[in-house]
């Protein structure tokens, strides 16, 4: 029987990971992939201890609007957490395992869930832009899968099981406490598309048939391999644009800056109540 955790060959998540250490001590419980706006929704709920660019540590740079390309650790409502503000896209031109270092690294410093949040677009008519999507599965369409070329210590292929990528628990945790705050709030099936062009009406309708809820162009890349490492997974997408809107991404920005507000509370409200490991 295989035993481990799977990994790619490369070194580079300990490699960063020893850089950090010469700034901060810090040991995360949650990571977080902070989605367009919503670095700055957290406000002063998010206490930084350190702030350090993605290329000072020897990551490849961000070249996307809206992400910053900086590793924040620090404290956010009494949590320690090593917060990614900026991610990396397929669409950039980076391969599958670029994407994956933020999960990598996360998991390297001590985190034990990661949190995936993202800007979506909606599938389903009457899905209004501003609900709160949390993610039940997904649906991979981007050409790659992130867990090419991992293998267990034994070197057996990465074989992973995938029926619960994202955790049931943490999920249920999500939409109660998005209830309680009357975040308007769904569960769904994230379509990932490589990009970086939009869908067609032809693909909507076909991810529609196949599926899908919300349709996104991240996420996934970083979801699996996550999963893969035994960390706990949570998505949680705000919905920019509704069923049948024309958008552009200076749309979907905006649209972001304001829909991360309220995914900004929700994290707060959420994260002190996340289990601990093992739990």
């Amino acid at each position: 029987m295989t035993v481990g955790l799977p990994a790619p060959a490369d070194r580079t998540p300990h490699t960063v990971a020893a850089r950090i250490r010469e700034e901060s001590t810090l040991v995360p419980r949650v990571g977080l992939v902070l989605g367009s706006g919503l670095a700055g929704a957290l406000g002063d709920a998010l206490a930084v201890e350190s702030t350090l660019a993605y290329t000072d540590l020897g990551l490849p740079p961000t070249s996307v609007p809206g992400h910053a390309g900086t590793l924040l650790l620090g404290d956010l409502a009494g949590v320690p957490v090593v917060a990614f503000s900026g991610r990396y896209h397929l669409y950039e031109g980076h391969d599958p395992e670029v994407p994956a270092l933020l999960p990598r690294l996360a998991q390297v410093l001590g985190a034990h869930t990661m949190v995936l949040t993202a800007a979506v677009g909606g599938l389903v008519p009457g899905l209004a832009a501003g609900t709160v999507v949390v993610v039940r599965d997904h649906i991979n369409l981007m050409g790659a899968v992130p867990l090419l070329g991992w293998r267990y210590p034994d070197g057996m292929p990465a074989f992973v099981n995938a029926e619960a990528v994202y955790d049931p628990a943490l999920r249920t945790l999500t939409m109660d406490r998005a209830l309680a705050m009357d975040l308007p709030v769904i569960e769904g099936v994230y379509a990932a598309m490589r990009g970086p062009a939009f869908e067609t009406p032809a693909e909507v309708a076909m991810l529609a048939r196949m599926g899908a809820s919300v349709v996104g162009m991240s996420v996934v890349p970083e979801s699996l391999p996550a999963h893969a490492l035994g960390l706990r997974v949570l998505g949680i997408c705000s919905l920019t644009n509704a069923f049948g809107d024309h958008v552009t991404h200076e749309d979907v920005l905006r649209a972001s800056n304001t829909t991360a507000a309220a995914i900004g509370r929700l994290l707060v409200d959420l994260l002190p109540r996340l289990p601990s490991e093992g739990a």
